[in-house]
């Protein structure tokens, strides 16, 4: 085959190989969940394990569906997340460049609204919007994978460095890693939530295996396929804590203050949702640790030697107020950076954590994105904010100090010369009088 025609068959390869990898091995434990379930609880699901696997396939990728009185829309973000990361691998390995993308994306394209034909539920999007849907997320997949070896963004990174001086862009890098860096740490806080939950609440959720019926089997495979949905529960974890809680349609809601939940389906990750926090001071250190955490990390870096590094300059020495404002505008900028990157990601992870498990009071499950990004984001944007402004103030405080002590020196020089010249000039005085006398 020509040069010409080798990246779009890597494109193809690349989409293919993820069709054929993510699918068959969704397939195959679906299967087996499937067979210990229909072992241990009988009836004839097995059978259905591919339209159920096409359907999970969609779901991975935001497109909910209908099954009688059942409708789920609930993204399960960890299959979303082991998608995307099979997608960059593959495009890392096979290609990178826009001929392979176009060629992928069109077959991704075209398996995803196969599948949507073939699906035997009803889907809760039309298929352009399936067609939209899927093709963002392979597309940023293919993103995360070609980006970081594209010529173009070498290109067009070496074109930024030019255009920006070093200690711009070392702010840059630091707003998105402040940004990604404390999002992270609150994930990491979600996900040991969820753990302690688990372990105040596991006594509950055996409960509801046993109120269903349920043997070991089914419980194991149960608990596994839920693993899909972690990611959603640590970020409903993350809104909790810090105020902003969750609910689960009209039936249920949990927040530091109140846990109301009445006519719950018989879910068994549910029984693990936790009791409002009984301690005044558990429930303050909880809302004030984003704050916390946004002090600190801006301290650090403000005064830091290998980061911002601000300081008043050297005793004796003139201020230069120019480059003074200079290093306390570098870091706001930052923080400002910060802000806007926590905030869009934070909603955006908000809102796709959320979906529905009913038509109707089951319709909205999770957490108000807008209210749980305020809970999260305005205290740590308060905190760096407050950090500046503290630094502003310590550095306003050396320099007053500074000229104050400089002032009081020169002053205090000042009185002794002019007491030595009065001394001299007393006693040039006085010998005058005593050489008169003589």
């Amino acid at each position: 085959m020509s040069k010409q025609g080798r990246p779009w068959l890597k494109g193809v390869q690349v989409a293919g190989l993820c069709l054929v990898i993510y699918t068959l091995l969704l397939w195959v434990f679906l299967s087996v969940a499937f067979f210990v379930v229909s072992m241990e609880e009988g009836g004839g699901i097995l059978n259905s394990s591919i339209p159920i696997t096409l359907a999970i396939v969609l779901l991975s990728q935001g497109i909910g569906f209908h099954s009688g009185s059942i409708t789920l829309s609930v993204i399960p973000l960890l299959l979303t997340a082991l998608l995307v990361w099979l997608v960059a691998w593959l495009a890392r390995r096979l290609s990178v460049n826009l001929e392979s993308y176009l060629a992928a994306l069109v077959l991704w394209e075209a398996a995803m609204l196969l599948y949507a034909a073939n699906v035997t539920v009803v889907l809760t999007d039309t298929l352009p919007i399936v067609a939209l849907k899927t093709a963002i997320v392979f597309t940023f997949g293919y993103l995360v994978g070609a980006l970081p070896g594209s010529r173009a963004f070498r290109t067009m990174m070496d074109k930024a460095g030019a255009t920006l001086s070093e200690r711009m862009r070392r702010t840059l890098r630091l707003g998105l890693k402040n940004a990604l860096w404390l999002l992270t740490g609150y994930l990491a806080l979600g996900l040991l939530t969820v753990l302690v939950w688990t372990f105040q609440n596991h006594a509950a959720m055996f409960r509801v295996f046993d109120l269903a019926g349920m043997r070991t089997g089914s419980r194991i495979v149960t608990s596994i396929c839920t693993l899909a949905w972690l990611p959603n529960l640590c970020i409903w974890a993350v809104s909790w804590l810090f105020g902003g809680g969750f609910r689960i349609g009209e039936l249920a809601s949990f927040t530091l203050w109140s846990d109301h939940a009445a006519g719950l389906p018989a879910v068994p990750v549910f029984g693990l949702f936790p009791q409002a926090v009984s301690s005044d001071l558990a429930r303050d250190v909880l809302l004030f640790l984003p704050l916390a955490c946004g002090l600190v990390v801006a301290l650090v870096e403000l005064f830091s030697p290998k980061v911002f590094a601000i300081n008043a300059g050297r005793p004796g020495k003139r201020v230069e107020v120019g480059r003074l404002v200079a290093s306390l505008a570098h870091p706001l900028v930052s923080f400002v950076i910060s802000t806007v990157l926590m905030s869009l990601l934070a909603t955006l992870a908000f809102v796709c954590s959320t979906g529905a498990l009913g038509q109707n009071r089951l319709r909205h499950v999770g957490v108000d994105s807008a209210a749980s990004t305020q809970a999260v984001i305005k205290p740590t944007s308060i905190g760096m904010f407050m950090a500046w402004g503290i630094a502003v103030v310590l550095i306003a405080t050396v320099i007053g100090v500074r000229i104050v002590s400089r002032r009081r020196r020169a002053a205090a020089i000042s009185k002794s010369e002019n007491g030595k010249a009065q001394n001299r000039e007393t006693s040039q005085d006085g010998g005058r009088e005593a050489g008169s006398s003589e």
